[in-house]
């Protein structure tokens, strides 16, 4: 049997020579994918190694696999074209099928490639962040990622619907209706989403701060589009809408520069004045010698007669805003407000009532028995 009888076999209605050619066309097509990707391996990459920027890296590595999908969808298509395949089998039109495919495929690779670009933009995103003091930077950077990719992934389905021949001008005309009635329905999703915004450009507040919203008060675990989780000192957490941070005003207790003690110090009406001024004194001694507190301003005033004691108000700040830290500082001038009464033998009041009472033995009875409470005549 001769050779050129042979080529005119079919094989599954293609013919001997047809079937030839696909596989050389394949076969030449995996051997162009393997000659550029080499090439770029142990050529263009020590180019770029010699770079002093990290992008001419990140750049070669998100081409090289894309490209290489590229260069084996091109050679399968041209070897599936090089069968010459029937019109139609059955009710199917084959060229469409095929042409179809294609499209798509080419579709698919450029959304990957592009999704391979948005990491390289991600990777100099978390740079400039870690570069940043505020850690709302780490938080905000996968979110543009997220959006990003949500974007790409909208616009190539609607690349892809329209080489399939949907009208997709009539399609986002219908898709702005029902996004009216959707917003219309999304109102508070909407106010959510402008409370992010809020919270990423004004920033009131990091990640790890100890904040206050309304009844709410704990330190912040993560920053979402719609949502804040703050984790209560209960260890509870609660999930805050981010509209809330709009209505509500923020406290942010980490954001403190000092910490404050304020409160009145009470003694017993038996102390003299002479007393009293050594007792004030020995308090702005004790607040001025030591460096844990904040000398720019601080108080300690005998301010009033009390119900059952003399007060002095004292009023002064902790150099650390550290909870524990601040405990420390106070415990240790409670201590010491105690060992200067102590020395001056001064005593501390405490909620207290003097019942005077008259003897009847002594005023031969024509004086009845009465309470005399102070404040009270």
């Amino acid at each position: 049997m001769a050779i050129t009888e042979l080529f005119n076999y079919d094989l599954f209605g293609v013919k001997i020579d047809k079937l030839i050619l696909f596989f050389i066309i394949i076969f030449l097509t995996f051997l162009i994918k393997f000659i550029i990707i080499y090439i770029i391996d142990s050529k263009i990459s020590v180019l770029v190694k010699k770079s002093k920027t990290e992008f001419d890296d990140l750049l070669i590595n998100a081409i090289k696999i894309p490209l290489g999908y590229m260069i084996l969808l091109q050679g399968f298509y041209a070897a599936t074209l090089a069968l010459q395949l029937p019109e139609k089998i059955g009710l199917f039109e084959i060229s469409l099928i095929v042409h179809a495919i294609y499209i798509l495929s080419v579709s698919l690779i450029m959304l990957y490639f592009t999704f391979k670009i948005i990491d390289i933009i991600a990777y100099y995103l978390y740079l400039q962040a870690k570069k940043s003091e505020s850690t709302l930077d780490d938080q905000l950077v996968p979110l543009i990622v997220k959006s990003l990719r949500i974007v790409v992934a909208t616009v190539g389905i609607l690349f892809i619907l329209q080489n399939f021949g949907y009208n997709v001008t009539s399609l986002l005309a219908g898709l702005g209706i029902g996004g009216l009635a959707f917003a219309l329905a999304a109102q508070n999703t909407v106010s959510n989403l402008f409370g992010s915004i809020t919270i990423f450009s004004d920033k009131p507040f990091q990640l790890g701060d100890w904040i206050q919203v309304g009844d709410i008060e704990g330190t912040v675990e993560e920053v979402g589009f719609r949502t804040t989780r703050v984790r209560r000192f209960d260890q509870a957490l609660v999930t805050v809408p981010n509209s809330q941070f709009i209505n509500t005003g923020v406290v942010n207790y980490s954001a403190m520069k000092k910490r404050r003690i304020t409160f009145n110090l009470g003694l017993i009406y038996g102390t003299s004045a002479s007393k009293m001024n050594e007792v004030v004194a020995g308090i702005k001694k004790i607040i001025k010698e030591d460096e844990e507190f904040d000398h720019s301003f601080y108080m300690v005033r005998f301010t009033e007669f009390g119900a059952y004691s003399l007060n002095i108000f004292i009023y002064c700040f902790t150099r650390t805003t550290d909870w524990a830290e601040f405990l420390r500082v106070k415990e240790k001038f409670n201590i010491k407000i105690m060992q200067l009464v102590e020395e001056l033998c001064v005593q501390i009041a405490f909620p207290s009532q003097t019942i005077y009472m008259n003897n009847p033995y002594l005023n031969n009875g024509n004086d009845k028995t009465r309470e005399m409470i102070p404040g009270n005549s």
